[in-house]
């Protein structure tokens, strides 16, 4: 039997994590584009290999974290390390929170997708459009420069974030495990120690958002008027922790928004009566259509609240980057309406098109997205 020894098999790729050396620029049109084709967006398929195009997608994404990592400090965002007890070099992981949690009347909660690292909606809406509408920072200055903004606090959890890499004392998401370094090019990940590399207290999605209510709980004032946005896995965690706890949030959560690519049974998932009462009356989902935002939709006698367009016909995590805007009016809409609720919208004619059901969804694999290719 013949075996290969490790210093003849190929050598791990590796990438610098700068955008110039990667031989990309910001142009003014706040896009990434090559430096020389200032037309052409950020080339995935660099190789056939795909660990080769793994690594170099990874130092891309190094990049545009690192660049907006000063831009939500600029905005007033500040990172919150959760457990809330937990030091720097501890296990942990970083949610951002504005400068005016404590003292805010009003507060909008945004739990994303678990794939996503913090404070970026669609790295592929990045990619193509910009840095700013790909991530949250057009969503957090349209609330700021919105009618309440100087009194609208601004929460964003981390779904994705929740493997802990000692070696860098910092939290990741599994494609940035994935991007580590490695013995050689044909080598696996490295390995998860089931305790070692999780947090306390956020050792998965449903964790983590227990934690997060708990944090708000501990940091907002008491009498803060809360409007929830979940986009996809956020979404369902989201509904399940309130289902369960509804009885510790019914004062504060207002509304509540959701985006997701596929509808859901609400008699399945929600069994509380008073937090089914709440959704049906002041709660929205924007689903997977092609139609323009806010055109209704089927779905309602299913999901149990009024179904609309997220004007995203395929992916999952572009829904916040088109349908934000339609949310925070809906939510200011019940700020200044007392006692508003939402009568029952339903589509003109007869489009079954319209509705694309649970099982329907998982068929055609809408929740088992393609990797980002730009």
């Amino acid at each position: 039997m013949f075996r290969r020894l490790s210093s003849s098999l190929p050598k791990d790729p590796e990438f610098p994590a700068d955008l110039e050396k990667l031989g990309y620029s910001i142009n003014e049109k706040d896009q990434i584009r090559s430096i020389a084709n200032p037309e052409q967006e950020f080339h995935f398929f660099i190789s056939k290999n795909e660990r080769v195009r793994e690594v170099q997608r990874e130092a891309m994404d190094t990049c545009i974290r690192r660049e907006l990592a000063p831009r939500f400090q600029a905005a007033g965002l500040e990172n919150t390390l959760l457990p809330l007890n937990a030091g720097p070099t501890d296990p942990h992981v970083p949610i951002l929170t504005s400068s005016n949690l404590a003292t805010a009347k009003r507060l909008v909660l945004y739990f994303g997708e678990s794939t996503q690292d913090l404070g970026i909606f669609a790295y592929r809406i990045i990619g193509q459009e910009s840095i700013a509408s790909g991530s949250a920072l057009d969503f957090v200055h349209n609330i700021q420069s919105g009618k309440e903004g100087a009194d609208t606090a601004i929460v964003i959890a981390n779904l994705g974030q929740l493997l802990w890499n000692r070696r860098g004392q910092r939290a990741m998401t599994m494609a940035t495990w994935n991007g580590l370094p490695r013995k050689t090019g044909v080598s696996g990940p490295t390995r998860i120690d089931a305790i070692k590399n999780h947090i306390p207290g956020n050792e998965g999605v449903k964790e983590h958002v227990a934690s997060v209510f708990t944090a708000v709980e501990k940091l907002a004032r008491g009498d803060v008027a809360i409007d929830i946005i979940g986009i996809g896995e956020g979404a369902e965690e989201a509904v399940e922790y309130l289902d369960q706890n509804w009885e510790r949030w019914e004062g504060k959560v207002r509304a509540m928004c959701v985006g997701m690519g596929f509808v859901w049974s609400v008699g399945d998932q929600v069994q509380n009566g008073r937090f089914k009462e709440f959704w049906s009356k002041r709660a929205r989902a924007y689903l997977i259509h092609n139609e323009p935002v806010e055109t209704p939709l089927y779905g309602r006698a299913q999901l149990g609240c009024n179904c609309f367009s997220s004007g995203e016909a395929t992916f999952t995590e572009c829904i916040m980057p088109r349908a934000y805007k339609s949310m925070l009016t809906f939510f200011q809409l019940v700020n200044d309406v007392p006692g508003y609720f939402e009568g029952e919208v339903e589509p003109q004619g007869d489009d079954s098109s319209r509705y694309v059901s649970w099982e329907e969804g998982v068929r055609s694999g809408v929740r088992a997205e393609s990797p980002r290719t730009a």
